[in-house]
């Protein structure tokens, strides 16, 4: 099979999960034997690039930006996969090849500036009940309301404008929430449920006891909790933070009298599989909807348990078969301190742990999903010639 990639990389400042897990599909695919050609645009080069400002917002707007039509038309795929096209590629292309796209959706963007669906440490859905111009009074992106205009337009009418929900012929949520989001809102569109994977951990010897510590790796922003989990982080626990972001400096500022905290900013891929693998528990306190996180597959494979928050939309899929635990948020810390208890005094949580991510989240369940999606759309679509 032929299957062509299309997606717009995010800078490497900000460090994504999500371009992690298309380089990583992409070369999931060309091992099962099949064809495939990444057609991507990258933040880093583009951005260098004369009016470039400009071409992003339109792009984002979608009224024009750049196409892949021509090294489309040269691959002539079965199939194309889109991931991420903001900022760097345009939507107009879909009109023409939305029969063979199968869309991943790897956030709200399409109903939400931010693309978050999150604001200010609750959910919100302001723009899809009173309409977009919430997200300007918000200044929903960066904090700028020029910089939120494109996207509040890309999102207006909750979402029925954009051609990534109304072109491709099939959509996958991450995880069944947000299917269930997508499909009140696109509810004409074939959405399936296929989660991300993580490659399988390497054999590293490390050794746990009691005393090891629990780790939260990720970006160090609002939405992801960190500020809630130092709140409520229970003094005679062990906690590691590893990740950058724009609360860098505060966390580092917070934990600096911590004895029991330590900050570790980014590492490399390599330390940061490592710090996982030698924690006692991986810690998700996200207060948004969020997906799956690339660092929970990783963790899984590595049989580190997650201990995952109630607001998270896969806390459910992670924790599967007693893999790991949902604490709730709104419990003052409480229920995050008895989960650690409960899972600190169980080792079999490893083992459980990893045959999660064999059965959900390993490179081969996730090819197994993908494939029928793309042999029901070759069935189903015209070849484009």
């Amino acid at each position: 099979m032929r299957i062509a990639v299309v997606h717009s990389f995010y800078s490497n400042a900000q460090p994504s999960g999500e371009n992690t897990v298309v380089l990583a599909q992409t070369e999931a695919l060309a091992r099962a034997g099949h064809d495939v050609q990444l057609i991507s645009r990258e933040t880093d080069q583009e951005s260098q690039r004369r009016l470039y400002r400009a071409q992003a917002m339109l792009a984002a707007a979608n009224i024009a930006g750049p196409s892949p039509d021509g090294a489309l038309s040269a691959f002539r795929p079965d199939v194309v996969h889109v991931h991420n096209l903001f900022p760097n590629w345009g939507t107009g292309w879909l009109r023409s090849w939305g029969k063979r796209t199968v869309a991943t959706l790897h956030n709200y963007r399409p109903l939400c500036a931010g693309s978050t669906l999150w604001r200010d440490g609750s959910d919100c859905t302001e723009c899809l009940d009173r309409g977009v111009t919430r997200a300007l009074a918000h200044k929903c992106y960066r904090g700028s309301m020029v910089a939120t205009l494109p996207l509040a337009w890309a999102a207006r009418d909750r979402g029925s404008k954009s051609p990534v929900l109304t072109h491709a012929s099939s959509l996958i949520a991450l995880n069944s929430q947000a299917q269930a989001r997508y499909r009140q809102y696109a509810p004409g569109a074939t959405i399936d449920v296929v989660p991300n994977f993580a490659a399988a951990a390497p054999e590293v010897p490390v050794t746990r006891d009691g005393d090891s510590p629990w780790i939260y790796v990720g970006r160090l922003v609002p939405e992801k909790g960190v500020d809630w989990l130092l709140d409520h982080w229970p003094d005679r626990r062990k906690l590691r933070i590893v990740g950058s972001g724009p609360m860098s400096e505060r966390i580092e500022d917070r934990v600096r009298h911590r004895t029991n905290v330590e900050f570790l900013g980014r590492l490399s891929p390599e330390q940061t599989l490592r710090a996982i693998g030698e924690a006692h528990g991986l810690v998700l306190p996200s207060l948004w909807s969020e997906g799956i996180p690339t660092v929970a597959l990783e963790a899984l494979a590595s049989g580190t348990p997650l201990v995952v928050s109630d607001r998270c939309a896969s806390a459910a899929d992670l924790t599967a078969g007693r893999a790991g635990r949902v604490f709730r948020v709104d419990d003052g810390g409480e229920d995050l301190t008895r989960v650690l208890e409960d899972i600190g005094t169980d080792p079999d949580y490893r083992d459980r742990a990893r045959d999660l991510y064999r059965e959900n989240f390993s490179e081969s369940a996730w090819l197994g999903r993908v494939s029928s999606i793309y042999e029901r759309l070759m069935t189903t679509a015209p070849v484009r010639t």
